[in-house]
């Protein structure tokens, strides 16, 4: 059995769904990975909670973390993990596109320190992964970010294991679960204001959707599968990116009309070792691989030399969809994956 340290920076949903998992699975990472976590610490902006000994991750646990009363204040990552043999980071705070922080720092300082890191937090991703990725490399520890790219849905294994060996030219996916839950529902009937409002209403969308419904967050996640998969750099700046703002319930229905849907995709085509990326949406038929992905799912599909055509789709787009692709993620930096 290898106990793992475990302290997981951000408490938000994701971070609280996470912590939830290690709870709920702790069983089955015992039997099926002898693999045991142990959460040593949680850490918020100006607030930390520190497990103790021989504390165990059970329902008093996790009403005492739920309880202000526990948390210490002024605690930083860098001291937390100066308390404890190296495990791994579970980075989940807020996603800040313009300096990466605070993810950037919590990463950064984590790896040189020798700890693996599991992060969802696109940002500091998107500003620093050739940084990142070297110093990992170099401190011989693993920087893991399923979450980041399509939440549940498993890109990065299918593109850089499941492929491994083929030469991957293209890959075309619907990567919002958002924007494809409105443009599903428009389909039905709704207008793009009816449909908005029931994504938010469930929870699907946030109360400001502009990050999902103009484009930017299938921007985000080509970027990130442009350098993990192609190793190159893509510059937003100067790529195609059209939401779904401008799409009328006429057009929509006429689509439906012919036999067609209107979905957003996310495209990457390499051409001579460069890479031309856009976002916007597409009218597509029956025959496409992903005309029958609707509501919140999302799908991708990879174009390849030597195993033709690969399509996954499903996954969930909630917190415990994007805390279940981290949980996957640190079981495979164990698994050798």
């Amino acid at each position: 059995m290898k106990s793992i340290p475990v302290i997981v920076a951000g408490f938000g949903p994701v971070g609280r769904a996470f912590v939830g998992l290690m709870a709920e699975k702790s069983g089955d990472l015992r039997e099926k990975y002898q693999l045991e976590l142990k959460l040593k610490a949680i850490l918020r902006s100006s607030s930390a909670y520190i497990m103790s000994e021989p504390e165990s991750l059970d329902l008093e646990a996790l009403e005492k973390i739920n309880d202000q009363a526990y948390w210490q204040e002024k605690l930083s990552l860098n001291f937390l993990l100066d308390q404890t043999p190296p495990g791994v980071v579970i980075e989940v705070t807020s996603s800040d596109l313009k300096t990466g922080e605070p993810g950037y720092d919590h990463i950064r300082t984590s790896l040189e320190k020798g700890w693996h890191v599991v992060t969802a937090n696109k940002g500091p991703l998107l500003l620093y992964f050739s940084e990142l990725k070297e110093l990992a490399s170099s401190k011989n520890v693993k920087l893991k970010f399923s979450g980041a790219t399509a939440a549940a849905l498993p890109v990065l294994d299918v593109g850089q294991i499941c492929l491994a060996g083929s030469r991957i030219f293209k890959i075309e996916g619907i990567l919002n679960g958002t924007t494809n839950y409105i443009l599903t529902r428009m389909a039905e009937g709704l207008s793009y204001k009816e449909a908005l409002g029931e994504a938010q209403q469930k929870g699907i969308a946030e109360r400001n959707p502009a990050y999902d419904v103009e484009g930017m967050d299938t921007a985000v996640k080509l970027a990130l599968l442009a350098a993990a998969l192609f190793d190159l750099k893509i510059n937003l700046k100067e790529m195609e990116i059209t939401g779904i703002t401008g799409i009328s319930r006429e057009e929509v229905a006429q689509a439906v009309s012919q036999g067609k849907k209107i979905k957003l995709l996310g495209t990457l085509s390499l051409e001579n070792e460069s890479v031309k990326a856009r976002v916007r949406p597409e009218l597509i038929s029956s025959d496409h691989p992903l005309f029958w992905v609707d509501g919140s799912n999302k799908g991708l599909s990879f174009f390849t030399d030597t195993m033709g055509e690969v399509t996954i789709t499903g996954g969930k787009s909630d917190p415990r969809g994007a805390a279940a692709a981290m949980l996957k993620d640190l079981i495979n930096i164990y698994m050798s994956f």
